[in-house]
């Protein structure tokens, strides 16, 4: 069974809720999979934290990784690190993108992944939709502070769906007006950073499938799941981190 529509589920990426999901390589089956079962977590760890405070955030993310566990998601690898930035301007798509670049251990066709979910969100332009689920659920209601992730999904040579889930929690002395377009000036950001490879398995999915779809039907949480169409050809060369930023800086 597709729980999702296939037409909501045809494009190569998504918001779900606080993260940008990009599910280009997937069966419509794996994409509904991935983006029901990341917003579900992200719903039930809501329940339970607000997200106002790095603490909370923190409370909430174990939540959310506790949850995707226990449905069928098995957690491979997780690191987590802490980045003080300390120049006087810069926004956080900037920061983003970079510190892919200069971390060995993401592969091109991560970054590439990752950057052309970047871009996507950025075409579907100011305050669209997508934008708004985004920074309502990113943004802490303090407006200085924000977390949001962005996960890519593939499909290893067993034909397991993999996931790479990359969290992004940060602070300011300034307002946050958008979780990832948030850009400032003469102000020290202060930012963690956590990364978790995780295996679905599909049996144990199986059995939650239908119920966790509809939880999401009966509780019409659906609205905070916006597919992001594609606007650029797939076979364009993968971004260096000054195309992408200018690229993103254009949109």
């Amino acid at each position: 069974m597709s729980s999702i529509p296939q037409t909501q589920t045809a494009d190569d990426a998504a918001i779900a809720s606080r993260a940008i999901v990009w599910v280009g390589d997937l069966t419509v089956q794996q994409k509904s999979d991935v983006l029901e079962s990341t917003l579900f977590a992200q719903l039930a760890a809501d329940k339970q934290y607000s997200s106002a405070t790095e603490e909370d955030t923190l409370q909430w993310y174990r939540k959310y990784t506790d949850t995707l566990g226990s449905i069928g998601w098995v957690v491979s690898k997780a690191d987590f690190t802490e980045v003080k930035y300390d120049r006087t301007e810069g926004t956080v798509h900037d920061t983003v993108l970079e510190q892919l670049a200069n971390d060995r251990t993401v592969s091109k066709a991560l970054y590439a992944s990752v950057s052309r979910a970047l871009l996507t969100f950025a075409r579907t332009g100011s305050r669209s939709d997508a934008e708004k689920v985004f920074d309502s659920a990113s943004i802490a209601s303090s407006s200085q502070f924000a977390s949001f992730q962005i996960a890519v999904a593939s499909v290893d040579d067993s034909g397991d769906v993999i996931l790479t889930l990359l969290a992004w929690f940060y602070s300011s002395n300034k307002t946050v007006g958008n979780a990832l377009w948030y850009s400032w000036k003469n102000a020290t950001v202060t930012m963690k950073t956590s990364t978790l490879n995780m295996t679905l398995n599909s049996d144990i999915y199986a059995q939650v499938r239908s119920m966790i779809h509809n939880k999401l039907n009966d509780g019409n949480k659906f609205d905070l799941l916006v597919p992001l169409s594609m606007v650029y050809e797939l076979t364009e060369p993968a971004c260096t981190v000054d195309i992408c930023v200018e690229k993103l800086r254009m949109y």
